[in-house]
């Protein structure tokens, strides 16, 4: 697994700042809101227009004393409603594979221990903490979803009705009951994998495929692109977003019961496929027989986008490829509940990786919750820290 970081020391939402507003295209195709934005963000009135991050603390990871924890392979990490902050292990790792920090950054305990006895768990699939601050772990291997609370005691074990796989699969459990789930299934042609989203309901019963794509696995396949085929999603309190890249800049949001409420669309200029992408690629596959170097090719252009998240507020990132104000910064485009495009924060953003089989929600890399804004970031070391900032978003009216 890739190791995603993100590097950010300051974030500014632009906006508009001409007479004239863009104007929002708003209709209705079969009961479903269409909600089209240009290219210009909208100035809704009393909506924030800036985000400053005051820096508080920061969780290194190649201090000596969190190394000797066991803490070396940082998969991702999530915040209760408390400020605890959890850090999850690589799968692959040994020992325990959640670790648990107070809102200060101070280490508390870890558990979840790599295994097959009682409480542990062998090929875990980490989700996002629920409204009971309960942390639920997907045990792939055997078929059930372990929940545990801040202290590492086990609250709630169930078998799931259904295999997902492993690679890439996904078991999210929702506040209604539901289970929002990707698996990975066999193509029909060979050198493919096929990815379904769906939703189920609490019995493991189908209740809506949300999205399915293939994927080329590049060992098998004669050919494949980079980057990789593009299918986002992610999750807020009452809404599933999903994106796929054949449809262009399109957002689909569900509820949590399944019901298309809206899709939202924006204008964009595709970003080319750069002559420092293609540099980047050859310089990791320096090494790679040229039997499988031979099968790469490159689109003209990049997919709309690379990945999005939700903040507690329901507002939506959309991290794209257009490059921002600064090296290595991306431009994420800014949403508010209502779908309309509201800014743009330039971010430096280390989450593109064309190796990496998408689908994998941003949101366990980056976090606002409760006036504060986490994200992990790569050091000039390799290591990786988690920052953690005071967020205050300004009003201009």
């Amino acid at each position: 697994m890739k190791r995603i970081c993100l590097s950010l020391f300051g974030v500014v939402l632009l906006v508009s700042c001409g007479r004239k507003q863009p104007q929002i295209e708003r209709f209705y195709e079969n009961g479903v809101e269409i909600v089209l934005n240009h290219a210009r963000p909208y100035r809704a009135k009393g909506e924030s227009k800036a985000l400053v991050l005051q820096e508080e603390f920061v969780i290194d990871f190649e201090k000596k004393d969190i190394v000797a924890l066991g803490l070396t392979d940082v998969w991702g990490f999530d915040v209760d409603s408390e400020g605890n902050i959890f850090v999850f292990q690589s799968p692959l790792s040994q020992g325990d594979l959640v670790f648990r920090f107070d809102p200060k950054g101070h280490y508390v305990s870890s558990f979840a221990r790599r295994g097959q006895g009682p409480g542990e768990v062998e090929q875990p699939l980490f989700q996002k903490i629920n409204d009971r601050n309960e942390l639920p772990i997907t045990e792939s291997g055997r078929y059930k979803i372990i929940w545990f609370d801040k202290n590492g005691n086990i609250v709630n074990e169930i078998r799931m009705g259904i295999v997902v796989g492993t690679m890439g699969s996904m078991v999210y459990p929702l506040k209604n009951g539901h289970y929002l789930i990707r698996r990975s299934l066999s193509g029909e042609l060979e050198g493919t994998l096929d990815f379904v989203l769906s939703l189920f309901d609490s019995q493991f019963n189908e209740i809506l495929e949300l999205d399915r794509f293939e994927v080329i696995q590049p060992i098998r396949a004669d050919r494949f692109r980079l980057p990789m085929h593009a299918s986002i999603w992610s999750v807020s309190k009452d809404h599933v977003y999903v994106g796929e890249e054949k449809n262009g800049y399109e957002i689909r949001v569900y509820d949590l019961e399944g019901h298309l409420e809206r899709i939202i669309k924006k204008e964009h200029q595709p970003v080319k496929v750069s002559g420092e992408f293609k540099r980047s690629v050859g310089e990791r596959l320096e090494h790679t027989p040229s039997a499988v170097k031979d099968k790469i090719y490159f689109p003209d252009h990049f997919p709309a986008f690379q990945s999005i998240f939700t903040d507690d507020q329901g507002r939506l990132f959309v991290m794209t490829f257009e490059r921002g104000k600064n090296p290595k910064e991306y431009v994420f485009d800014i949403f508010n509940q209502a779908g309309l495009f509201i800014g743009t924060a330039s971010i430096d953003a280390h989450l593109n990786d064309p190796f990496f089989t998408p689908g994998a929600p941003l949101d366990a890399w980056i976090s606002i919750k409760k006036d504060h804004f986490y994200a992990l970031r790569m050091k000039p070391s390799g290591y990786i820290e988690l920052a953690v900032y005071k967020t205050m978003w300004q009003r201009k009216n």
